[in-house]
């Protein structure tokens, strides 16, 4: 079973930009079921089928409160089952529907909420299409071999499914990223139990090219690694005060225990440009070590000496002036639990 996350920069901007409306892609996806010549209206989702395009795409695009011009409106998922697997179940529509079904419920409780809450297909907004056809591209081996040319179709069964969800589950109050921190979201994991719910819904013994192969970090890079992360440490420390310089041995250390994983290349990336612009990197260890911001210290000492001290100046005035919140965020968000 082959499931992936589409990434947008690398599948093409036309067909996968989801930063805006799901407009694009789902005129991609109708176009290609054009050109296969099937039904241009089967869509389907947790409890309908035969959903329409212009229904999919108001049920996304109606769905971003909360969201910022620049987040990920969407995201867009595909489950290839291999040849074997589709023989298995007859190339069977109906079971290929259920099993997606089954695909997007792992894919609500794969996401891991504040106090220990679950998700489930139903709190999410999502629709999927079912294609019977591939076409080779221009960077496929048999293409460059000269054995087949670019739009031909591949032989053999080819079924597969387009997913599209959006970004936030349906209350809108949770923004849910599947390409953000493993910690919230495993991307390997979800792929690798929607493989075995293959298996035992469809009672299927998977090959093991079928299987889900987790990639091993090559080790023998780790000293190249540390050498290029001591030399990023060195710009950073050239453009930030005496005060906020980073150890490049500490740094290093926890890229070690971090197992030099993209949460850390990214937070090393944000220091960099915080340095660059020159922002203050206060925090700069714990942001490497979790990825995070830490938390803002409380103010309300300060708040208490303002109340005092307000209190002092209109005593026998009659007035009572409320004192503004410092350090405190006012947030539109209020209550908002955030998966990224």
């Amino acid at each position: 079973m082959y499931i992936k996350l589409i990434n947008p920069k690398s599948h093409g901007l036309a067909a996968y930009d989801n930063n805006g409306s799901s407009l694009q892609t789902l005129n991609y996806l109708v176009h290609e079921a054009k050109r296969e010549g099937e039904d241009l209206g089967v869509f389907f989702n947790q409890d309908s089928d035969g959903l329409k395009p212009e229904r999919v795409q108001q049920d996304i695009d109606s769905n971003v409160k909360g969201l910022t011009a620049k987040d990920s409106k969407f995201y867009s998922l595909i489950i290839s089952p291999s040849a074997d697997e589709l023989a298995h179940i007859k190339n069977d529509e109906q079971l290929l529907k259920a099993y997606t079904r089954q695909v997007m419920e792992l894919y609500a409780q794969n996401f891991n909420l504040k106090g220990d809450q679950r998700l489930a297909s139903k709190d999410l907004v999502w629709a999927a299409t079912i294609h019977q056809d591939r076409s080779y591209r221009g960077t496929d081996n048999e293409v460059l071999a000269g054995e087949a040319k670019v739009g031909d179709k591949r032989p053999g069964l080819q079924t597969h499914v387009h997913i599209i969800v959006s970004a936030r589950d349906r209350n809108q109050k949770i923004t849910l990223n599947p390409n953000g921190r493993k910690s919230r979201f495993d991307l390997i994991d979800w792929q690798r139990k929607s493989g075995q719910q293959f298996e035992h819904q469809f009672r299927y013994t998977a090959k093991e090219k079928e299987k889900i192969k987790v990639k091993q970090r090559d080790a023998s890079r780790d000293a190249t690694r540390s050498i290029r992360i001591g030399e990023r440490v060195e710009d950073v420390n050239r453009n930030v005060p005496k005060s906020q310089r980073l150890d490049g041995e500490r740094v290093k250390e926890i890229a070690v225990s971090r197992n030099f994983d993209k949460t850390f290349y990214r937070s090393l990336k944000r220091i960099e440009t915080k340095a660059q612009q020159g922002k203050p990197i206060d925090n700069a260890y714990y942001l490497l070590q979790t990825g995070r911001e830490q938390p803002i210290p409380s103010k309300a000492p300060v708040r208490n000496l303002l109340h005092a001290f307000q209190r002092a100046v209109n005593s026998g005035t009659g007035k009572d002036i409320k004192t503004e919140e410092i350090g405190e965020r006012k947030s539109r968000r209020n209550g908002e639990m955030e998966i990224d």
